[in-house]
């Protein structure tokens, strides 16, 4: 009899493997900023901790016996794991998480040492009856996805709130999401069967603004955590997660290109604008994300027209290729007279990606705009 393993992460599974190693990798990594309302990243740090076995450890002569679920800590240690520079800090997440009834913790202010316990535990994760030592950089841990929305509508999630989230969130070869079996995606199980995800709808998810969502998704796919694959109009963008199949299943990662996330999820692309000038087919634009309020709508085609001839005569020929992707999003308010924003040109091919910062800002006379 032959046997084929087929590797799935479906919606229907209540929980979601996180391994430790992952964590640590979140935890080390301080470019990526982890202080916010949010408490999904403090709350998965403790499960990372957490014993799945008896065991004791001695903390300043004091022995403390460590059960299943439970651990016991200095605050340092655990201010260091969380990114905090106070302890009052560490204490008020602490506080939060027992409120909700999610842990319990013990405070030793006199040792400065806390010890606490996650009430779910049984629940998610296999108690082992023999007592041994567990080893905080190894396995994995379940965690459950219902807990998710609870802890990221406390207020402006951090990045690596938001990071976890889409992590948690993510689908693989489900039959029930189209797509999926092409790449690992961000799903929030809306019932539609469509990973499109909305600026508009993940800025109230995480509780910031649009324009933020724009910058934090460029800084996590500059990482190379993730990339987003944006189409045209209001159809929305598609974002999967690069090592995810590789840390997840041990199994080379996939990298699908624009075009094969089109033809999966039905989306016809827009069909593209004629440059009658240079003789040549500029590519779809896509201003979803812009600001309407500082550049009026009527003119957004023109100055991305604009930007793409002087662009292509400064050499950059992929600016006429009739497959290129533009967005322009908004970086900051419409102050000084000055607008600021981000152009994206995202080749729908196995192409590089460019991004330019543009100034714009009202001219004298008959010239409406300056591109700088």
């Amino acid at each position: 009899m032959k046997y084929s393993l087929e590797v799935k992460q479906l919606v229907r599974f209540p929980y979601c493997r996180i391994y430790r190693s992952f964590i640590e990798q979140i935890t080390a990594d301080h470019s990526l900023r982890k202080h916010g309302d949010g408490l999904l990243f403090y709350y998965i740090v403790l499960f990372s901790l957490a014993n799945y076995r008896t065991s004791y450890r001695n903390l300043d002569g004091t022995q403390y016996t460590i059960h299943a679920g439970e651990w016991v800590a200095r605050n340092v240690e655990l201010c260091a794991k969380m990114g905090f520079k106070y302890h009052h800090q560490l204490h008020r997440v602490l506080e939060s998480l027992q409120n909700r009834k999610l842990i319990n913790y013990i405070d030793y202010p006199k040792k400065k040492i806390v010890k606490f316990k996650i009430l779910t535990w049984a629940k998610t994760n296999t108690t082992l009856d023999y007592n041994a030592p567990c080893q905080k950089d190894l396995g994995f841990f379940f965690f459950p996805v219902d807990s998710v929305a609870e802890l990221i509508n406390t207020g402006k999630c951090s990045e690596a709130d938001i990071l976890l989230d889409m992590w948690l969130h993510t689908v693989f070869n489900d039959t029930d999401v189209m797509g999926s079996d092409t790449a690992p995606m961000v799903y929030f199980r809306d019932g539609s069967g469509k990973p499109l995800q909305n600026y508009s709808a993940l800025a109230t998810r995480w509780g910031i603004s649009k324009t933020s969502v724009h910058r934090i998704l460029k800084k996590l796919e500059e990482k190379q955590l993730i990339t987003v694959l944006s189409f045209p109009g209001k159809i929305g963008s598609v974002i999967y997660l690069r090592n995810y199949l590789s840390t997840m299943f041990c199994v080379s990662d996939l990298a699908p290109t624009q075009e094969e996330i089109s033809v999966k999820l039905s989306i016809h692309l827009a069909e593209h604008i004629e440059d009658l000038s240079n003789g040549v087919e500029a590519g779809t634009f896509d201003s979803v994300t812009l600001n309407a309020k500082c550049v009026p709508n009527p003119n957004i085609r023109r100055i991305l027209e604009n930007t793409r001839k002087a662009l292509f005569s400064s050499g950059l020929k992929c600016s006429a290729c009739p497959h290129a992707l533009y967005r322009l999003s908004s970086l900051s308010d419409c102050t000084d007279g000055q607008y600021r924003y981000d152009l994206a040109i995202q080749c729908a091919g196995d192409g590089p990606n460019y991004h330019f910062s543009l100034s714009l800002r009202p001219a004298p006379d008959d010239v409406e705009s300056e591109v700088i």
